[in-house]
């Protein structure tokens, strides 16, 4: 698992600069980021007078599944994306715990989430959003986005495994294309939450959110249904490729035992014969005769092309 490396992030959003913790001026909008597994942080949340203790508990939750709902005059979200870390797995996805309300956003994560640092820092620039419905749709559609390139790089993957097979090219990818299916498994599973928490986001009800952004959200709801889609394909791809593989592993195993068979039928009267002849006993014809060694490796030859031609005409040999 990718070590922790999340900082701290305080912005004031109307006027587009960081602050710290202790100057944080809550009558102004303004965003909190937080590792819910530094001390420090814990204490902010549990000492925040307008996070209700059931908020304040789902903020800092080890394991929370994707999913939007209200507290009070807040909205809490829970979201997943695509683990961008060097040498991480993008099924490992990572989490981010959000908290809305008309004027604040207070999100809470453990690992890096590349998705918080791109937001950061176009409000950096400037460029960021000024209230917390536009900062949740923001946060919304980076996590969206990044998840396209794992996405279509599964697509791309699976679709060379399938030229390779196609083209009878050996098949030594049998680990590769079933890691790809534990990816695709675990990325599909998390995406069908986050499309249902996202659905809710429209609910009428939300009376956080103007209908441009609603609008903004249904947007990044069709890409992560499409991605679902997509997924699914990919699954249902995969299974089929490793059917193929499973029958032309089977089909070459068949082969080999083929010859085998067909090797120790020719060699099975082969042996009979020369282990008679080899017994320890009297009587053996042709032992005092020099040319009978010639004469009986004669007869082996002609048997084993007499077995030839008969395999050959029942077709068991081509």
């Amino acid at each position: 698992m990718e070590k922790a490396n999340t900082t701290q992030r305080v912005y004031n959003l109307k006027s587009q600069t960081q602050l710290a913790l202790e100057s944080l001026d809550q009558s102004q909008p303004f965003w909190v980021h937080l590792d819910y597994n530094e001390t420090h942080a814990v204490e902010w949340i549990e000492q925040a007078a307008f996070l209700s203790e059931t908020v304040k508990e789902a903020l800092t939750s080890e394991e929370t599944r994707p999913r939007a709902q209200f507290f009070g005059s807040g909205l809490f979200v829970s979201l997943r994306g695509i683990n961008l870390a060097k040498s991480a797995k993008p099924e490992d996805m990572v989490s981010i715990r959000l908290y809305i309300t008309e004027n604040c956003v207070v999100s809470t994560a453990h690992r890096r989430i590349f998705s918080v640092s791109e937001i950061a820092e176009l409000i950096n620039q400037g460029e960021g959003p000024k209230t917390s419905s536009e900062w949740l749709v923001s946060m919304i559609e980076h996590l969206t986005d990044n998840m396209s390139d794992t996405v279509h790089f599964i697509d791309d993957k699976l679709g060379d495994y399938e030229d390779s097979v196609l083209t009878g090219e050996k098949n030594s990818f049998q680990s590769e294309l079933a890691n790809l299916r534990r990816q695709i498994i675990a990325i599909r599973r998390h995406l069908s939450p986050q499309r249902e928490a996202l659905q809710s986001l429209l609910n009428d009800k939300n009376i956080l959110l103007s209908s441009e952004c609603k609008h903004q959200i249904r947007e990044s709801l069709d890409h992560i249904t499409r991605y679902i889609e997509e997924l699914d394909s990919c699954k249902e791809r995969a299974a089929v490729l490793q059917e193929e593989i499973n029958v032309r592993v089977g089909q070459t195993m068949n082969d080999r035992m083929y010859v085998l068979s067909i090797v120790a039928a020719i060699f099975l009267p082969l042996g009979f014969l020369t282990g008679l002849l080899g017994i320890n006993v009297g009587g053996i014809p042709g032992t005092d005769n020099p040319m009978a060694f010639y004469i009986f490796s004669g007869l082996l030859l002609v048997l084993v092309i007499a077995q030839v031609i008969y395999f050959r005409r029942n077709k068991w040999v081509s």
